[in-house]
């Protein structure tokens, strides 16, 4: 999982069009839930920006572009958890996150996901791309997803993006549209992320690396189960940093609800 700390100096303020970044980081996606909320109740639509996501942030993208309440998405994730007993388990999450998130992305995304993606229909262009890494060229470029047929193709498309060798499901690898595949976050470049159509696109990175209070986190505890009032601590903690930066004028680029461009 690539460092992201020295990529704050992408976020300026500007008219360019904003593209908002989301790289891997765990259970570290309610982090990136919390940035996406505090950006809404301030008026800001997100879900009016371009998007690109890898692994647990292809789920922050993905619910991020299709205007899913994080909130929501966080009481059935715990609700899930739950039923499944994750608290009670040896090994946690591992062997049953798979089906979960799943389960989770078919309640939360609306039936017309797909059709809320396209930002223009002639031609049709999506806001949001996500990004796999091929299991037969694990070195090699990413495959960067941008097109979707159906709720279910974007579901397994974010399923093969956070796959997580053995972890999720005992599997090795996760098959989308007959390509195996493994966590689209392995070894990514933050070149990775960017939209390759316009060189002014400015770039917001979500991800908590960036915030100091994040910073000295060990390597592996991004696969963590945390308590219900550990993922509560972690929204209002990307709350705060969001805040952090609008207060300083550094999201001024994202469309406001109100805005008519």
């Amino acid at each position: 999982m690539r460092d992201f700390r020295n990529q704050f100096t992408a976020i300026r303020s500007t008219n360019s069009p904003t593209h908002l970044v989301f790289p891997g980081g765990g259970i570290h996606f309610y982090w990136q839930a919390g940035f996406i909320s505090y950006l809404r109740e301030v008026g800001y639509d997100p879900s009016a920006c371009t998007a690109t996501g890898a692994s647990a942030g292809a789920l922050a993208a993905t619910l991020t572009i299709t205007g899913v309440d994080f909130y929501e998405a966080t009481d059935l994730a715990l609700r899930l958890a739950k039923e499944a007993g994750v608290w009670d388990r040896k090994n946690g999450l591992q062997g049953i996150w798979g089906p979960m998130i799943h389960d989770w992305l078919d309640e939360l995304l609306p039936d017309d996901a797909v059709e809320t993606l396209c930002r223009s229909k002639d031609p049709p262009e999506s806001n949001l791309t996500l990004l796999l890494t091929p299991a037969r060229n694990l070195l090699g470029p990413k495959r960067r997803v941008s097109s979707f047929t159906s709720k279910e193709d974007l579901i397994q498309c974010n399923m093969a993006s956070v796959h997580l060798p053995w972890f999720l499901n005992g599997k090795l690898t996760r098959k989308f549209r007959n390509r195996r595949h493994i966590d689209g976050s392995f070894l990514s470049k933050s070149s990775d992320y960017r939209s390759h159509q316009d060189d002014d696109v400015r770039e917001i990175i979500i991800h908590h690396s960036l915030d100091p209070k994040y910073q000295k986190r060990r390597m592996f505890d991004f696969v963590d189960a945390l308590s219900p009032s550990g993922i509560y601590d972690m929204l209002e903690d990307g709350k705060c940093y969001a805040k952090s930066l609008h207060e300083a004028g550094l999201l001024d680029g994202i469309p406001k609800r109100c805005d008519t461009r």
